[in-house]
């Protein structure tokens, strides 16, 4: 038996091992860059936390108006309109108003579906 042939006979879970121990190293990494945007940088952490923000924001304006039988209009709130909710600055600030409206709608849209299939049964 050759060398080759021996080591993934033997040793199969290794290499799932040293690739699941690169990922692990590799992945944050990745998360922490910065990007350009329009002639400026925007962390990767700071436009998470825009779309996190905003999806929170917009999960409960789509709940309260599908508990109070409005229509879907994520546009209506001034929350999405202004999309500076919780805008520390120091970064680009139109960065972190399309991060936010970006993670509103998602949530409003969740928020909204949801309780609006609830409120059906």
């Amino acid at each position: 038996m050759n060398v080759k042939t021996r080591l993934f006979q033997t040793g199969g879970a290794w290499p799932a091992a040293l690739l699941a121990a690169a990922v692990m190293i590799a992945a944050p990494a990745c998360t922490t860059h910065a990007y350009e945007v329009r002639g400026s940088y925007v962390s990767a952490d700071f436009e998470r936390r825009a779309v996190d923000n905003g999806y929170r924001q917009g999960l409960d304006e789509g709940r309260d108006d599908a508990r109070h039988h409005r229509s879907f209009s994520p546009e209506r709130h001034g929350a999405y309109r202004d999309a500076q909710r919780n805008y520390g600055g120091g970064w680009e600030r139109n960065a972190y108003q399309r991060g936010f409206r970006r993670g509103f709608e998602s949530g409003y849209r969740e928020g909204f579906d949801r309780y609006a299939r609830y409120d059906r049964r």
